[in-house]
């Protein structure tokens, strides 16, 4: 395949889409030289979405710039999303529809609680949210869940919904941009094209624009999407969808996208652990070894169970000749600051107290 110029069709999106520019571009990719060696693989890239923005970083940005360049372009006052309790998708949401002085709005469901979530919880409560706690979407009976939507789309005629994990087609272009600003850094030099890009896969937008964005700069690279979300969201259907989506927007702004089928990209089953936000043995000690070997911060829910699909290939021998690129999803801003100050019995809902509670007894 003809290798395509990069920059242009990036800014050829840019130019054709609504977009709201406040990330930080493009993110470094670094060799992994001491997990290179470590884990036996040819060579050990990741490209660094925790610096991805200034008030917080991570998969996200990316997203947010063209769902809420859309939210603005339509002339919402508000935004609506939905996540799990400790969700990084809705505490990156709030905090940047706070900066463009829209009102974040968010539907929670439950997760296993850990400190982490905790500090999440006590961060979004800067942004003077409005929230409130549903049941898992997972276990919500379809017409349920239809309904509660309906009612929440409804509230205002300035609210702008945002899907869980900001993976709508705005969301999945925003990846799109991603990848060919990876196949940019390829084409000045910065590192090989990998044979495979790793990363995790959750609501699929990251993983869906990846493909795209691969595809459209000509690259020859795998994507492998590592299930870390239920199956009945991630699964294969899900990612060809959004993959449909996002092309056909594309193509009404007349930018060229090959087609792309199920046979052009993996999604990994095995990683997932018992339950979603529950914490794997292996997906721990990729996280150990990853902050030990790298300095890379990776979490329990996600990054940490996508990495640990690299660190047991690599260890099974798998990926010697390998050129892979691990693609960072998680913030690593510190957010130390703004939790210090969060006052949670103040700004989240009574319903939410119970969640600290169960914490310090």
């Amino acid at each position: 395949m003809a290798l395509a110029d990069p920059a242009r069709l990036r800014a050829d999106i840019f130019a054709a889409l609504p977009h709201s520019s406040f990330g930080r571009w493009p993110t470094p990719v670094q060799r992994l030289s001491e997990l290179e060696q470590r884990l036996g693989v040819g060579q050990l890239w990741v490209k660094r979405d925790d610096l991805s923005g200034e008030l917080y970083g991570g998969n996200k940005v990316r997203k947010l710039e063209f769902i809420l360049g859309d939210a603005l372009e339509q002339g919402a006052k508000r935004t609506m999303t939905l996540g799990a309790i400790g969700s990084h998708h809705v505490l990156a949401t709030c905090l940047y529809a706070r900066a463009h002085e829209l009102v974040p709005a968010a539907q929670h469901y439950p997760q296993p609680v850990t400190e982490h979530v905790l500090d999440n919880l006590r961060a979004l409560s800067t942004t003077r949210p409005e929230l409130s706690l549903i049941g898992h979407p997972v276990a919500l009976p379809f017409k349920i869940f239809k309904r509660k939507l309906t009612e929440w789309l409804s509230q205002s005629q300035d609210t702008y919904f945002i899907t869980g994990g900001g993976s709508s087609t705005q969301g999945t272009i925003g990846y799109v941009a991603g990848a060919l600003e990876l196949a940019e850094q390829i084409a000045q030099g910065e590192l090989e094209a990998p044979h495979k890009i790793y990363v995790a896969a959750g609501t699929l937008g990251t993983l869906a624009g990846i493909i795209i964005g691969c595809k459209m700069a000509g690259l020859a690279t795998r994507v492998v999407g590592v299930r870390v979300v239920d199956r009945i969201v991630t699964n294969k259907a899900n990612t060809l969808r959004l993959i449909h989506n996002a092309t056909q927007l594309l193509r009404e702004a007349n930018i060229a996208v090959p087609d792309i089928g199920m046979g052009d990209f993996d999604l990994q089953e095995g990683y997932f652990g018992k339950a979603y936000g529950e914490p794997s043995e292996l997906g721990e000690r990729a996280i150990s070894l990853a902050h030990a070997l790298a300095g890379l911060e990776l979490d329990s829910t996600y990054t940490g169970k996508a990495f640990s699909m690299v660190m047991e290939r690599g260890e099974l021998g798998e990926l010697a000749d390998e050129r892979a690129l691990y693609w960072n999803t998680l913030s690593s801003v510190d957010l130390s600051a703004r939790i210090a100050r969060a006052d949670i019995k103040r700004d989240l809902p009574p319903a939410y107290q119970v969640f600290f509670d169960q914490a310090s007894s």
